[in-house]
This record gives structure tokens, C-alpha cells and sequence, in this order.
């Protein structure tokens, strides 16, 4: 019985992993990203992998504001802590893969935040300020994925990215 409850864990860990992949995709990209600085820069510190993880993640807080705040009443953030007090872990991870991509009230997925922070980090090369630029660029990459992912799922990009701000109530 002990053997078979493992197993099933196991199973279970490898499907959310499997339709989580897209954090896995941010993570990959922003190590790419400090490789590239790696090379561009010709020297190594260990602290950039971490850097530039963390800042490849960064900008999904904005689910988090969005879960826990201006959204919490929406009907996608419902179906979320349904599954979450039922305890259908599968579920909720299946529900997310397939719906946060129509969910339009981000605040910071944009272009305009992606442009600042693209500014930042170019600002930050100047000043040689190599955290700001690792930073920034792994935020810059987050969103460029985003993006990309957009129109390859959607077909267009998400009308978050077209506006400042948060955009209408209600889950679309």
C-alpha cells in the first residue's frame, strides 16, 4: 500500500509539473539570458543563475496581485479556490494551464511595462549596473515569452497587452 501511494505521487507530481511547464519555460529562458550575459560580459558569478531565475519569475506576482486582489470576486479566481478546498490539485493545475490566458485584468503584463523595463535594463548597462540589467532583462524575456506564447495559443496578443492597467471587471 506505502509502495503504491508513492508511485502515485510521483504520477501525480510528474502531471502538475507537465502542465506547468510554462514557469519552466520562464526559468529556462531566464538562464539563457544569464548565459548570454555570461558570454557577452566574459566572466561568471553565480549569483546571476539566481538573479536571473528570480527576475524570469518576477512578473507572475501579477497573478498573485490579481488572485488575492482586484480579482479575488471574479469567477476564474472562484473556480480556482474551489478546486483548491476540494483539494483537486490535478484539476486546478489543468484549469490554470488552459485559462490564464483569458484572464485580461493583469496589471503589469504590457507593453509599457515591458518598455520600462527594457529602458531599465539598457539604463543599467550604462551605469554598469549588472544586476539592474539581469533583472531586468529576465523581466523583459518573461514578457517577450508571454507574448509570443499569446500568439501562438491565441493567435493575437491578449488584450492586456494593448492597455496601462488593470482592464475591465470579470473574467473573460
Amino acid at each position: 500500500m506505502t509502495m503504491y501511494r508513492g508511485l502515485a505521487k510521483a504520477k501525480g507530481a510528474g502531471f502538475i509539473l507537465w502542465h506547468a511547464r510554462h514557469m519552466v519555460y520562464h526559468v529556462l529562458i531566464g538562464l539563457m539570458w544569464a548565459w548570454f550575459l555570461r558570454e557577452r560580459w566574459g566572466e561568471f558569478n553565480p549569483l546571476w543563475i539566481w538573479t536571473a531565475v528570480a527576475g524570469s519569475i518576477l512578473p507572475d506576482v501579477d497573478h498573485f496581485f490579481y488572485f488575492f486582489g482586484s480579482g479575488k470576486q471574479d469567477q476564474y479566481t472562484r473556480n480556482i479556490v474551489d478546486f483548491l478546498k476540494r483539494r483537486q490539485w490535478r484539476s486546478v493545475v489543468v484549469f490554470i494551464e488552459n485559462g490564464h490566458k483569458n484572464n485580461t485584468n493583469l496589471s503589469f503584463h504590457n507593453i509599457y511595462i515591458t518598455g520600462i523595463f527594457l529602458v531599465g535594463s539598457w539604463l543599467s548597462s550604462f551605469v554598469d549596473w549588472e544586476v539592474g540589467v539581469i533583472v531586468f532583462g529576465a523581466v523583459v524575456s518573461h514578457y517577450l515569452f508571454d507574448m509570443f506564447d499569446d500568439f501562438v495559443q491565441l493567435g493575437t496578443l491578449n488584450a492586456n497587452w494593448k492597455r496601462w492597467g488593470r482592464g475591465r471587471r470579470g473574467y473573460t
